[in-house]
C-alpha cells in the first residue's frame, strides 16, 4: 500500500480540522484552490478514520468527482465501496463513495441499505445547501462533517454559514503559485462584451439573452484570432455561454483549420469521455464545453484557458480559470484569454478574497474606498496584457507600453465593467488602409466589385474607407478569418 505523502500545508489542515471537532464543531468547512490537492486530504482523513475503526460516506454529485476519489483510494490501498448507477455495491466496506443523486433515489426503495457514516466528506461543498445535501445530512444528525471546496459560497454569491459552523483556509492561490504547486498566470482581455441590457437573475446574467449576445459571430472571430496569435499550440480550454454558443466556437476554430471539440452535460458520457482523450493526445488543441468542465476535471496538460462566459460569480469564475493551474512538466505558467470581462468584474485568480460562513460574500467592505492606481488592474492597449501597474510606473510588463496620462486616466476610470478595446484602443489610418488593400486583394481574387470591400470595411469600422484609390495588397490569415466570420455572419442574417 502506497503512504499518503502530504505536504505542509495539507499536513496543517488535517491539524486545524482536528482541533476545530475539537472544539465542539461538527459540521467543518475546508476551503482550498482547485489543483491543491483536497482528494489527498480527504484521503488521508479517511485513511485515520478506518485506523480508529470508523464508518466513512464520501458524497459528490458527479460521476467524475466519484472515479477520481475512488481512483485515489485505490491507490492509496483503501477498501471501499461505490454507491452509484451501473456500480456493483460492496456493502460490507467501511468506506463508501457515493453519488448524491443515487442515494436520493434509493433511500426509499426496498433492499437499500443505507450506508453508517461516522464521518461525512462532501465534495464541491458550496453546493451543500441543496435539498438533496440537506437531506442527507439530516439523516446522519450524529456524523461529523467535513466540506472540501474551492468556492466557499453559492452562485447567487450567498454564504453558508447557516450549514457550517467553521470555516478552515489553507494556503491561497498566491501562495501555493510561489512555493511551486502551481503555475502562474498570464492573461489578456483583447474584448469585453458590452452586457448592458441582460437581466441578473438568481446572481447570474438570464443564461438566454446572455447566450444571444455572446454567440455572435464577430466577438467568436475575436477569440480564435487572438488564440492564433497569443495561445497557438497550447492545449485550450473553452467556457461558453450556451451548447449552441460552444458548437459556433468548436465550428469556427475547425473553419480555421485548429483541431477543435466540443462537449456538454446533455452528450453521451463516453462521447464525453473521447472528447477528453483527443484533449489529453494532443489529437484536438481546443475543447469547447458549456457547465461541464468547471468542476471535477482535471487536465495539467491544459495551458490556456478561453472566458467566453461572462459570470457575476466569483467562485464559478475561480472554478474556470482553475482548470489550468496545476503544474506539468516543461508547462511555465497558463494563459487566461478574457473575453468575458470577468477580469474586471471579479480581479485576478492570485487575489485573496476574505472567505467567510457570512451569508454573503463580499471582497470589498460595503463602504468602497478608492483604491489607488498600482491596485487597479489596466489593460496594455499594444498586447492586451491585463496587469497591475507598479506605484511608480504603469508600464507594461510584457511589453513595455506606456499609457499616456489621458488613456491611464480612462483606464482607471473604467472600473470593472467596460468596453475596453472598443472605447480606447486607437486603430491607424495606416491599420486601416492595409485592411482594406487586403479586402481589395481578396475581392479581385474572387472575381467580387470593389464596392463588396467597402462594404466589409464598414461593417469592422463603421464607415466606408475614405481612400479608395489604393493598391491591394495580399490577405494575411487574420483578414481572411474576418472575411469568414462576414459570411457566417451574413448567412445567418438571412435565415
Amino acid at each position: 500500500m502506497e503512504k499518503i505523502q502530504l505536504r505542509n500545508y495539507q499536513i496543517e489542515a488535517i491539524k486545524n480540522l482536528k482541533l476545530s471537532f475539537n472544539k465542539g464543531n461538527k459540521k467543518i468547512l475546508l476551503v482550498a484552490p482547485t489543483a491543491s490537492g483536497k482528494t489527498v486530504i480527504a484521503c488521508s482523513m479517511i485513511e485515520k478514520a478506518m485506523k480508529k475503526n470508523k464508518e466513512v460516506l464520501f458524497v459528490a454529485h458527479r460521476r467524475e468527482l466519484i472515479k477520481q476519489c475512488s481512483k485515489k483510494l485505490k491507490e492509496f490501498g483503501v477498501d471501499h465501496g461505490i454507491i452509484m448507477a451501473q456500480q456493483t455495491p460492496n456493502n460490507y466496506a467501511h468506506t463508501q463513495v457515493a453519488s448524491i443523486q443515487t442515494l436520493t433515489a434509493r433511500k426509499d426503495k426496498f433492499g437499500f441499505i443505507k450506508p453508517k457514516a461516522d464521518l461525512i466528506i462532501i465534495d464541491e461543498a458550496h453546493r451543500s445547501a441543496s435539498k438533496s445535501f440537506q437531506e442527507l445530512m439530516n439523516e446522519y444528525p450524529d456524523a461529523y462533517i467535513i466540506g472540501l471546496t474551492a468556492t466557499p459560497c453559492r452562485n447567487d454569491g450567498k454564504g453558508l454559514g447557516n450549514i457550517y459552523e467553521d470555516l478552515i483556509e489553507v494556503e491561497s492561490i498566491r501562495e501555493l503559485t510561489d512555493q511551486g504547486f502551481l503555475v502562474p498566470s498570464k492573461i489578456v482581455a483583447p474584448t469585453i462584451p458590452d452586457l448592458e441590457g441582460i437581466k441578473v437573475i438568481a446572481g447570474d446574467y438570464e443564461k438566454k439573452s446572455l447566450s444571444a449576445k455572446m454567440n455572435d459571430p464577430k466577438l467568436i472571430g475575436d477569440i480564435v484570432m487572438h488564440w492564433e496569435k497569443f495561445a497557438e499550440g497550447r492545449p485550450t480550454v473553452v467556457f461558453a455561454s450556451s451548447i449552441a454558443h460552444s458548437k459556433h466556437i468548436r465550428n469556427i476554430f475547425a473553419q480555421s483549420n485548429i483541431p477543435a471539440g466540443h462537449i456538454d452535460g446533455e452528450m453521451d458520457e463516453l462521447e464525453r469521455e473521447k472528447q477528453l482523450d483527443l484533449l489529453h493526445t494532443g489529437k484536438i488543441k481546443v475543447l469547447s464545453n458549456c457547465q461541464v468542465l468547471t468542476e471535477g476535471w482535471d487536465e495539467p496538460k491544459v495551458s490556456c484557458v478561453i472566458l467566453a462566459r461572462p459570470t457575476k460569480s466569483y467562485g464559478l469564475y475561480l472554478q474556470m480559470v482553475g482548470r489550468s493551474l496545476r503544474i506539468f512538466p516543461d508547462k511555465k505558467d497558463t494563459l487566461i484569454q478574457d473575453h468575458s470581462g470577468c477580469i474586471y468584474e471579479h480581479g485576478f485568480p492570485d487575489d485573496e478574497p476574505n472567505w467567510s460562513l457570512s451569508k454573503t460574500i463580499t471582497k470589498e467592505p460595503k463602504k468602497r474606498e478608492k483604491k489607488p492606481i498600482e491596485k487597479q488592474p489596466l489593460t496594455c492597449l499594444d498586447c492586451f496584457t491585463v496587469y497591475y501597474p507598479e506605484r511608480d510606473s504603469a508600464e507594461c510588463p510584457e511589453c513595455a507600453w506606456i499609457p499616456t496620462k489621458k488613456e491611464k486616466v480612462l483606464l482607471i476610470k473604467q472600473g470593472r465593467l467596460v468596453e475596453l478595446a472598443e472605447n480606447i484602443y486607437r486603430v491607424t489610418p495606416n491599420e486601416k488602409k492595409n485592411f482594406f488593400a487586403e479586402l481589395l486583394y481578396y475581392s479581385r481574387q474572387k472575381n467580387f466589385k470593389d464596392g463588396w470591400a467597402s462594404y466589409v470595411f464598414k461593417t469592422k469600422y463603421g464607415h466606408f474607407p475614405h481612400n479608395k484609390k489604393i493598391e491591394p495588397m495580399y490577405t494575411r490569415k487574420e483578414v481572411r478569418n474576418f472575411i469568414r466570420y462576414y459570411f457566417i455572419k451574413q448567412a445567418k442574417s438571412r435565415v
